[in-house]
């Protein structure tokens, strides 16, 4: 299944509509392009990410109804007019007045909003972002430049080591009484430990669809390959544990892994048909146990068959990483 030839020209005329139409709401500054989108290294697949930038000192708690409502409007409009698009608008966003206090304070204050999910997540997806609107157009460089100063860099690992921490001491609790939360939980330690790993080598991870296979890639270049496959494994992630479960999954998630396979191939990624169909059954095993439990089924193989063996082997892993007590 080939992408649309014309899929770069595509992305950027929707990119322009969204930020003129979303940024007709009452409230908005403008908006970061973020992602790949606005990073300038897209994929046939990619989602338009934006995060907005609302006036005043704080964010409203959620995406405002008004915006809430014209992004609706926009994907059932493209959806309609020819092809689908992911328009990512959600909960990340900041305000103009914090920033500015933040970009006063300088580093330190910076690190200690990393305990705040919103800025955690936010400063992450910003990173290589580019303003859109009427905001500032500094914002995005700054922000970039404060995601990896060590000061950041310190408070994430210690944040994304308390999370694993937790997660595992979670899936230990409910291995006996409930499997499958339990196992929902290993699998989130092992995601969380392999941020402890990419944030000490000074790296980011990007998009979930292809990120056990980018992972694995920077392990190889640090010298841990065998650790990342270790990590795999025990997060429902292995190349070789995953492909019966691929052959069983969904029509829909067939055709995701179809798509997603022509899509790297076609802006030259280095993967193989098994590594893809991995991260597309990794991805949204995790997706279904969020969102859509209903949709679950052998393909996500919950609760894990190796649970027992599963926690023994990651909590020998934890104790090898930074952060360890």
């Amino acid at each position: 299944m080939r992408p649309p030839g014309r899929w770069r020209d595509l992305l950027d005329q929707r990119v322009a509509e969204a930020v003129d139409f979303l940024g007709r709401a009452p409230g908005v500054a403008g908006f970061l392009i973020a992602g790949s989108v606005g990073r300038g290294d897209p994929w046939p697949m990619s989602d338009i990410d934006l995060l907005p930038i609302y006036l005043g000192d704080h964010p409203p708690a959620a995406l405002s109804p008004e915006l809430d409502q014209r992004r609706a409007e926009l994907v059932d409009w493209w959806a309609g007019s020819g092809r689908a698009q992911t328009l990512d608008l959600a909960w990340l966003s900041f305000a103009t007045g914090e920033i500015g206090d933040a970009m006063r304070a300088g580093p330190d204050q910076v690190a200690a909003r990393m305990t705040d999910r919103r800025w955690f997540h936010g400063i992450d997806k910003a990173y290589g972002a580019r303003t859109a609107g009427a905001a500032d157009p500094g914002i995005a460089g700054w922000l970039t430049g404060m995601r990896f100063h060590p000061a950041v860099v310190a408070a994430r690992l210690a944040e994304w080591r308390r999370q694993a921490d937790s997660a595992l001491a979670e899936a230990e609790r409910l291995r006996e009484s409930d499997p499958m939360t339990a196992t929902y939980h290993l699998r989130e330690a092992a995601r969380g430990f392999r941020l402890v790993l990419i944030e000490g080598w000074g790296e980011r991870l990007g998009s979930m669809g292809r990120e056990w296979t980018r992972f694995e890639r920077m392990a190889g270049r640090y010298g841990q390959p065998e650790l990342a496959a270790r990590i795999a494994t025990v997060g429902g992630a292995g190349v070789r544990e995953t492909a019966a479960r691929a052959a069983i999954a969904p029509v829909w998630l067939q055709e995701r892994i179809e798509s997603c396979r022509a899509a790297r191939l076609a802006v030259g990624e280095d993967v193989t048909e098994e590594e893809n169909a991995r991260d597309q059954l990794a991805a949204y095993t995790v997706h279904v146990v969020r969102k859509r439990p209903e949709l679950g089924g052998p393909w996500t193989a919950s609760p894990d068959p190796r649970l027992g063996e599963h926690l023994a082997e990651l909590r020998e892993i934890a104790i090898t990483l930074p952060g360890s007590g």
